[in-house]
């Protein structure tokens, strides 16, 4: 069982509550759709160090240690929940990476599901949509369960 000082380490207190929320009811995370090549994404970036996400030049730096190639990213600001955030220098002004066939995994991961949890969104323009859905094997096990009778 996963400890509520982890989670709210990595999640926003509510993203905790959505989480909680979704054991309770066996929902997961869908996230359908595709990259327009906004490069929206880009552009307002949070960044996760060892404790969770970033809320400090000093905990920016500690991962630039461990991960030097995150050198591209610069600090543009804060959200609204304390989170650093970035821009990647490494989008063109066709909106497009630079190096597109070598992004980092963040990258090609994006969107992950953690983003629904920290209390991000997804950026204007962006392709993808994230949902809570019931997963399709709770639907079979009720089938099965009903066909038992």
């Amino acid at each position: 069982m996963v400890k509520i000082s982890q989670l709210l380490s990595t999640y926003s207190f509510m993203g905790l509550i959505r989480y909680l929320r979704m054991r309770m009811l066996g929902k997961v995370v869908l996230i359908t759709g595709n990259c327009h090549c906004c490069g929206n994404c880009c552009r307002k970036i949070n960044l996760e160090g060892a404790r969770g996400w970033l809320r400090s030049e000093k905990e920016y730096y500690a991962v630039l240690d461990k991960y030097p190639e995150y050198e591209r990213f610069q600090i543009t600001g804060k959200d609204d929940q304390g989170f650093l955030q970035f821009s990647c220098t490494w989008l063109t002004d066709q909106s497009l990476c630079r190096d597109h066939d070598n992004r980092l995994p963040l990258c090609t991961n994006f969107p992950d599901k953690s983003l629904y949890f920290c209390g991000g969104k997804l950026p204007p323009g962006c392709g993808y949509a994230i949902a809570e859905v019931r997963p399709f094997d709770k639907y079979l096990e009720d089938a099965l369960k009903g066909g038992e009778k």
